[in-house]
């Protein structure tokens, strides 16, 4: 619902705050006082165009704000992931925010980060469905018909199960369609794609070979160092008459004897013991060591070559040993590929066609099921139509097949025709009326008046009956054209569809503000030169008074208020 909303420098508004309730509010007050003004400030926050002439004069800022607590919708959270991939958006507290400025400039905000007008757009056709004059109405959109059929229909998992398994066949279609991409390409480079692969196979690269060929090779290039290093080394640590390991025994034996009368040496005679079997096993290796270096002419001749023929494939090829041993893996399935390209091709084809039958299947379900409910719709919305004041007029639900072709992967034969399957199946659906008998069917935005188009979607979202998504309804000039009877029953399917959805509604007909939970009052007054929209939220006796106004006009007598005292209780 739409808990607060906040305006501020907007025509004849100065500064307005209105706190709406989740049921029926209602806006009520002379034409020309700036009711229409608040619905208009609405759309504009909800990412309507702007007009900077809207500002009020002698200021430099517009503000628009509205404070919403929504239900939890799954569009609306996969949304705000979307333009705030980063942060963890609450998609239940929502703060909406547009701001113009004098010199032309807009700023538009969700939960006081920037966004752009579009995404509020979107936004704001998830949360509201306002219907006046303007055009923010999903239901003149006939791309949302189909949502609305199928919200009546409540078959969500079916619907699920049609999405999981079209989209399955959207990735098979693509990887096919991918690998006919690849298949002439593949066929053209095939003989350098060979080249390639025998030339780095014939050098029969393992994993960290030159590295370890590079540390052989300086190894036995520099034996000589090596070489007098190492019996400089053991000379100190084991072969000479004083050399360290014999030190350290000297001085373990002489630790031992101090330590039978002083017993604070022990920790140190281990250390030390410790030390003398470490020098007499690194003496060993060492020895060991020396003794098997070989300096062989033979073997740094085949290490150099082989590092020569390693080092120009990784030249060339701009790759190291690993990147080497990677691209003949690579090339190696995509010569197998090519050798078996109608092989592959077919059998991802079959794969295809397989699900595409599965698909098709789920859709046909799908599309029976449309087709029986849209009867149940027309019925139940014409049915409403005549009690609101449109008797004459037929509404229609047409279920149109998309046309597909006999050679398209996503095209099925239905009915001695090809049918392409899309999103939401092989069909969409589009609301179409008559307003007067004998009169053909055509769209709702050209056969219907904004007072008409509120009414019709007031039927329909009265059968909907809390199965849409979007939860906050405006209607501006619903009761253009009705009085008597009629306004009442409107007044109560009002009072109803309240219970499901949070109305706004402006009216002239005390048949219907008499429903309200909460009654606002617009009035203008002068101000200093200039004239100023004043709002206030009417409440007990206050509402009674109103409500006679619109009965008797603004004499309000005894009897007007007795009528209204009476169409509030009732």
């Amino acid at each position: 619902m739409l808990e607060k909303l906040y305006i501020k420098n907007y025509l004849i508004i100065k500064e307005a705050e209105f706190d709406f309730v989740n049921g029926l509010n209602i806006l009520t007050g002379e034409t020309g006082a700036g009711k229409s003004i608040i619905i208009d400030a609405l759309s504009l926050m909800l990412g309507e165009r702007a007009d900077y002439s809207i500002i009020k004069k002698d200021q430099d800022k517009l503000i628009v704000e509205g404070h919403l607590k929504l239900r939890k919708n799954e569009k609306i959270n996969t949304f705000l992931k979307e333009i705030f991939p980063e942060e963890e958006t609450d998609a239940v507290n929502l703060i909406l925010r547009r701001e113009l400025l004098k010199k032309g400039t807009s700023r538009t905000f969700i939960n006081d980060s920037p966004v752009n007008i579009s995404d509020m757009k979107k936004l704001g056709d998830l949360i509201v469905d306002i219907h006046s004059q303007n055009e923010h109405q999903s239901l003149l959109n006939k791309e949302t018909h189909i949502e609305i059929l199928d919200n009546y229909i409540s078959n969500n998992e079916l619907l699920e199960k049609y999405k999981i398994e079209f989209k399955l066949l959207k990735e098979l279609i693509s990887s096919y369609n991918e690998l006919s991409s690849k298949k002439e390409d593949l066929f053209n480079k095939r003989n350098f794609l060979d080249f390639e692969l025998k030339e780095i196979n014939n050098v029969n690269l393992t994993a960290g070979e030159d590295k370890g060929l590079e540390n052989e090779l300086k190894k036995m290039e520099n034996m000589e160092d090596i070489s007098i290093g190492l019996n400089s080394i053991l000379k100190l640590l084991y072969e000479d008459e004083f050399n360290a390991s014999a030190a350290i025994n000297i001085a373990l034996k002489e630790l031992k004897k101090i330590s039978e009368f002083d017993n604070n040496f022990t920790q140190i005679i281990k250390d030390l013991e410790q030390s003398f079997i470490l020098a007499k096993e690194s003496s060993e290796y060492l020895i060991k060591y020396r003794d098997e270096l070989n300096f062989d002419d033979k073997r740094i001749e085949e290490i150099r070559s082989r590092l020569s023929s390693i080092n120009h494939l990784k030249k060339k090829y701009g790759l190291s040993t690993e990147e080497l041993i990677s691209k003949s893996e690579s090339l190696q399935l995509q010569l197998t590929l090519a050798d078996n390209f109608d092989y592959e091709l077919e059998q991802l084809l079959k794969n295809i066609i397989l699900k595409k039958e599965a698909v098709y299947k789920v859709a046909k379900d799908i599309f029976e099921i449309r087709k029986k409910k849209s009867r149940d719709l027309e019925k139940g919305i014409n049915s409403l139509l005549k009690e609101i004041g449109l008797e004459s007029a037929e509404f229609k639900v047409v279920i149109n097949n998309n046309s597909g072709s006999e050679n398209e992967l996503l095209s099925q034969k239905f009915q001695k025709e090809y049918v392409r399957l899309g999103t939401d199946g092989f069909n969409d659906a589009e609301f179409l009326i008559r307003m007067n008998k004998g009169s053909d069917f055509s769209p709702l935005r050209k056969s219907a008046s904004g007072g008409e188009i509120s009414r019709i979607m007031l039927a329909i979202k009265t059968v909907l009956s809390g199965k849409d998504n979007v939860g906050i309804l405006v209607f501006d000039e619903i009761d253009a054209g009705i009085s008597g009877r009629v306004a009442q029953k409107v007044g109560k399917i009002l009072k109803k569809l309240s219970g499901t959805h949070q109305i706004i509604c402006i009216t002239h007909l005390p048949q219907i503000a008499a429903m309200s939970d909460r009654h606002f009052h617009v009035s203008k007054k002068e101000d200093n030169e200039e004239t100023i929209a004043g709002i206030k939220n009417l409440t007990g006796k206050e509402k009674i008074t109103e409500v006679a106004k619109l009965i008797s006009g603004e004499k309000v007598t005894e009897a007007a208020l007795k009528s209204a005292a009476e169409l509030i209780k009732a």
